[in-house]
């Protein structure tokens, strides 16, 4: 008599021990699913650039990136990808925001950078990187000074061909149009070069012609009183 109840005693506890396992699942996973909330959020989608931005940023990596020494050797190409953790776990613990060349093409593709200033910043990061872990004089730290040199100097030019053609083109919508669309009125048709050379010569053989008429004049005012003298 004892052995069945103790037997169905024990179903039981199974079975509550059983339901009890299935709530603290349940438990684990709703505090699993809070824990994910809590977590990172989505990276925002950031709205694209304008082309213009996109095309000026992607001009300057591309002049960094391409930029040759006067041996004709590539120095961008120790800068395109960082070294594994598993490789060099050092350079991680001392470099506390590591950057490369993949990760710049990267966030001007995904619109990361919002003007060439924030451009500047992660170049100037790479080469800050790149001499805080390598010793000075190394090839890879004097490579770094070249190529903050050459982001520079391709910044300054690109702003200065932008400013240029902002100039350019405030000019021509402030005349209404391109120069060589607007009405000329023909009392101020600029004049042809060869009939200007024409004018100046023309001019030329008449001021010749007055100054020699004059001198002719004066010739024969001389005889003229020379004649009444003598008469």
């Amino acid at each position: 008599m004892w052995l069945p109840q103790i037997f169905e005693n024990n179903l039981k506890k199974r079975k509550g021990d059983h339901h009890g396992e299935k709530v603290l699942q349940a438990g684990q996973e709703t505090g699993e699913k809070v824990k994910r909330k809590r977590g990172r959020p989505p990276a925002e989608k950031l709205p694209p650039n304008p082309p213009e931005l996109t095309r000026t940023l992607n001009t300057l990596v591309d002049m960094v990136i391409n930029y040759k020494d006067g041996l004709g050797r590539q120095i961008s190409k120790g800068f395109v990808q960082l070294p594994s953790k598993k490789e060099v776990p050092e350079y991680y613990e001392l470099i506390r925001k590591p950057v490369d060349f993949r990760r710049i093409r990267e966030r001007v593709r995904n619109h990361k950078y919002r003007s060439v200033g924030d451009l500047e910043k992660d170049i100037f990061l790479l080469c800050h990187n790149a001499q805080t872990y390598n010793l000075e004089g190394s090839q890879i730290y004097e490579d770094s000074i070249v190529i903050k040199s050459v982001f520079e100097s391709a910044r300054q030019r690109i702003v200065t061909d932008e400013e240029q053609k902002e100039t350019v083109s405030a000019s021509h919508s402030d005349n209404g149009g391109r120069a060589e669309d607007q009405f000329v009125p023909s009392a101020v048709k600029p004049i042809p070069v060869q009939l200007k050379k024409g004018i100046k010569e023309e001019r030329s053989r008449n001021t010749m012609a007055k100054r020699l008429h004059s001198d002719l004049d004066s010739d024969d005012d001389l005889e003229d009183n020379t004649t009444k003298d003598e008469g």
